[in-house]
């Protein structure tokens, strides 16, 4: 297993962007490049079982630790003073500029986990023509309190100051998740259904916490992704969501099956939905990892075959 890694300052300044790359030398014929997109105070480290099973089956796999997170944390939990998922998404796509002129000719897919999945829906609707299919999990939908939080998230930046720590919003955040589930031994229940997953993370040096600012870019970008209008344009993007039924995140499962409707509605007949009953935020970090990956691996092996065969996506007009 051949992996890359290397650092390109951030598209903003501020600081420098860490990214990696996997492909399996055993694999003569590459099948496509996937990009992973990590969630929100996360990092790539996290996925390490995931390049390996994707690159193992002969995509190759690159992603970056985004902009305030992992190793790329010149300011921890910060996106920078204004458009921060606009300097995120120039920073994703200078990557795979260079991935795509490495590996020409090879199909494009986004993988995108929670905060991840945003950008990706954010991406393929930017750069339309690019992707050839989106792999989303733990995906939100449309939500009429992000407008009132956008709000208050604004007056306190204004206050405090961008850089400003995010704690008590980060606990106010994890308490509403955690409304769901009955005596919670900590603020991270929300997250998975297996304890030495949420203890791993209390100990992972690279999990970061989020600044006021990051919170309230957090909230804009996903008012902005969640627009009808936005999400119109991924009509005839294949699609493959999947998410926990216990997933607070989505809504416990209300959230996907709002994009899920709106693009089927549109005519789109290649997103598919799959939710997972009684399991959390964080499926890949499930029992079911490996029936997810599985799921994955075959959404992909047919987006590649009809790439092959010339075929389109199956759009009612």
């Amino acid at each position: 297993m051949e992996r890359r890694e290397w650092y390109r300052t951030a598209s903003n300044g501020l600081g420098k962007i860490y990214e990696q790359l996997w492909q399996d030398e055993k694999q003569r014929e590459k099948k496509g490049i996937v990009c992973v997109i990590h969630g929100m105070q996360g990092h790539l480290g996290s996925y390490a079982y995931l390049f390996r099973a994707l690159a193992e089956e002969g995509y190759v796999v690159c992603g970056q630790d985004l902009q305030g997170h992992g190793k790329s944390a010149s300011v921890p939990g910060y996106f920078g003073e204004r458009d921060g998922f606009t300097s995120i998404l120039h920073d994703v796509h200078r990557m795979l500029i260079e991935v795509r002129r490495w590996y020409p000719g090879l199909p494009l897919f986004l993988f995108g986990h929670s905060m991840g999945s945003f950008v990706a829906r954010d991406y393929a609707a930017t750069y339309p023509g690019d992707v050839s299919g989106l792999l989303l999990s733990g995906t939100a939908g449309p939500n009429i309190l992000l407008r009132g939080t956008a709000g208050c998230l604004s007056v306190l930046k204004r206050i405090r100051g961008g850089k400003a720590e995010g704690k008590q919003e980060g606990a106010l955040m994890a308490k509403y998740f955690c409304r769901g589930i009955r005596e919670p031994e900590s603020l991270l229940d929300w997250v998975c259904t297996k304890k030495e997953v949420l203890y791993g993370k209390v100990q992972d040096p690279l999990q970061v916490g989020f600044t006021v600012g990051a919170y309230k870019d957090l909230v804009e970008e996903l008012m902005k992704v969640n627009r009808i209008e936005e999400i119109l344009k991924l009509k005839a993007t294949p699609m493959l969501l999947v998410s926990g039924g216990a997933d607070p995140v989505g809504e416990y499962g209300r959230g996907p099956a709002t994009v899920y409707g709106i693009l089927h509605e549109a005519g789109n007949r290649d997103v598919t939905m799959h939710i997972y009953p009684g399991l959390r935020h964080e499926i890949l970090n499930e029992d079911v990892r490996e029936e997810v990956i599985a799921r994955m691996l075959r959404f992909l092996q047919e987006q590649v075959e009809r790439g092959k065969n010339g075929e389109k996506n199956t759009l009612y007009q």
